[in-house]
């Protein structure tokens, strides 16, 4: 059995959806300590910094994220994005897969690394409750204007439902995933969040910190206080101590997505093991400090791109590799250099039409698409999630392909894209997409190694109400056999469902209430047969205590068939 967020068995795949779910398990990887000093020294330092009647730039006071970044003994890695103005469409995705017409750093540095940052930090949001406040296509009665990554601590800035989240968090639910947090403290304004629920698959769930106009998550408690101290100028920042620092944030720290590294961070700090897909031309050496941004228009149509190095030792080399490579993509006149003994900072402008990839030149025949993946080679599973907003409808695949992705994109506006890494797309692979109750189609694209992507086929998503009578006509009450036992090792048990009898169910799902990752599912929307006799379903179950729901899906309508209750 697997968790509802682990889409297949490899471990190294990435995927492309709107909650970007795919990167759950890499909150395991966030564990780099923090170790900032504090006292009474940092407090009078920070307390002239902040002083708004100098002229003199301070990152605490004139950028955004400036007050957060704070550091450890290894040095920084941050980004941050202001969501209002950084249109989805114009930077990589949290994978870091999006393609881009140009080889150029100056653009793709800034646009692939600070995008995955912040789609990364967009997931860990999801802990806390957020999941709908980050969602283009949700609403929702909090909001994340602002998000500030700094090494493996996200801060969200905005205005949120502080009386939602907190029922949110404590309870094991789906928009969770499965953890339950309880309150431990009140301090400094914020309430206070561990983990004490933890489904078996999930790999060190964050702490969390919540106020009204901010919410920050991080691996532990201990560095949940160091950010606020941070945040209220009581923990010192990296500028604080280090004057380039400051420089490089003067002259490349202001934009709508901005990324940095100072010290010897690296970028295992930002991304743990899901390091982006996409190649941004160039990378940070050892002794190299760097800011880059990006400012996009109100219009979308260009992009403003700074970049500042320093480094005490930057060689002809280096400086001449920078020269050469950066801005050469820019609009004419717009590319500007500037090399000094310990420095380089570059600019340019950029047409977003110049950044994108013809979309005609990524469009696969169907025949072609179909030569990547056999149509046939489709299972499809419609799940209902009655305390979402959004139901999921899974796409698998039975047998190995020559496609390097698989693209699922519903009417409404779900999307998610997955492409293994190192392989193509396998026997056993499966992705979701989410899908509106009230309606919606499902289109299934194949997608080759140069991104090309070529429709594969549509279907109507089984969102009609099952009716009491349908339900038990297509599957009767003695037509399932619960068998269930206790678990061996670790904290779940686990429920075999035995169909025993024929249905007419074309599809069959199992989701367990109180650990809803394990859903297990069966059966295709698509297949000319239903369900019988001797299929089995698996799912992992609570034993203090759990529901199992069965849904059946009969023509064009869903519903329950079957509940277990136990074990109690």
């Amino acid at each position: 059995m697997s968790p509802r967020f682990a889409r297949n068995k490899d471990d190294s795949a990435t995927q492309t959806t709107q909650s970007r779910r795919r990167f759950l398990l890499g909150m395991g990887a966030l564990t780099a300590a923090l170790a900032g000093c504090t006292g009474d020294d940092d407090q009078e330092a920070n307390d002239n910094s902040d002083d708004s009647s100098t002229d003199t730039f301070n990152p605490a006071r004139d950028l955004p994220y400036g007050q957060w970044l704070t550091t450890d003994q290894s040095g920084l890695f941050f980004a941050y994005a202001n969501l209002e103005n950084v249109p989805e469409n114009n930077v990589a995705d949290s994978s870091g897969s999006s393609e881009l017409a140009v080889d150029d750093p100056l653009a793709l540095y800034p646009l692939v690394i600070g995008g995955a940052a912040v789609g990364l930090g967009q997931v860990a949001l999801s802990f806390a409750g957020l999941t709908q406040a980050v969602s283009s296509t949700a609403t929702s009665d909090s909001t994340v204007n602002e998000v500030t990554v700094a090494n493996d601590i996200i801060i969200a800035e905005g205005s949120f439902a502080t009386d939602q989240l907190d029922e949110r968090l404590t309870e094991s639910t789906d928009e969770t995933f499965g953890v339950a947090h309880e309150q431990t403290s009140t301090d400094r304004g914020y309430d206070r969040y561990e983990p004490v629920a933890v489904p078996d698959s999930m790999n060190d769930p964050p702490a969390v910190a919540v106020a009204d106009e901010t919410v920050i998550v991080g691996s532990d408690t201990s560095r949940l206080d160091q950010t606020i101290a941070a945040g209220d100028g009581d923990q010192s920042r990296v500028f604080e101590t280090d004057e380039p620092a400051t420089e490089l944030l003067e002259q490349a720290g202001s934009g709508d997505l901005v990324v940095g590294r100072f010290g010897s961070a690296t970028g295992e700090q930002l991304f743990g093991d899901f390091q982006p897909n996409a190649d941004p031309q160039f990378r940070p050496r050892s002794g190299e400090n760097l800011v880059a941004a990006v400012d996009f228009d109100a219009e979308g149509d260009s992009i403003d791109s700074e970049f500042a190095l320093a480094a005490a030792d930057l060689d002809e080399d280096r400086q001449e590799t920078i020269e050469t490579a950066f801005g050469t993509a820019a609009v004419d006149d717009s590319r500007s250099v500037e090399v000094n003994d310990d420095r380089i900072t570059v600019t340019g402008t950029y047409d977003v039409e110049q950044l994108t990839e013809d979309p005609a030149g990524q469009e696969l025949s169907q025949a072609a698409a179909a030569e990547l993946v056999s149509p046939e080679a489709l299972t499809f599973q419609y799940e209902p999630l009655p305390d979402q907003q959004f139901d999921e409808l899974w796409v698998g695949v039975t047998e190995d392909t020559d496609a390097a992705g698989i693209r699922v994109e519903a009417e409404s506006g779900g999307y998610t894209e997955f492409e293994p890494q190192e392989r193509s797309v396998s026997a056993n692979d499966s992705v979701a997409v989410q899908v509106d109750p009230d309606g919606d189609s499902v289109t299934v694209f194949a997608v080759n190694g140069e991104g090309a992507a070529g429709e594969l086929t549509t279907l109507s998503a089984p969102t009609d109400e099952l009716s009491e009578t349908a339900a038990s006509q297509a599957v009767p009450e003695d037509a399932l056999s619960f068998s269930y036992e206790s678990p061996d090792s670790g904290d779940l048990g686990s429920l075999t469902i035995e169909v025993v009898a024929d249905t007419d169910a074309k599809t069959l799902v199992a989701q367990p209430q109180e650990v809803s990752l394990f859903a297990d599912r069966v059966g295709s929307l698509t297949s000319n047969k239903p369900i019988d006799a001797g299929t089995t379903l698996e799912t992992a179950v609570e034993p203090e205590g759990d529901e199992v729901i069965v849904y059946a899906t009969v023509g064009g309508a869903t519903g329950a068939v079957a509940r277990w209750q136990g074990p109690k």
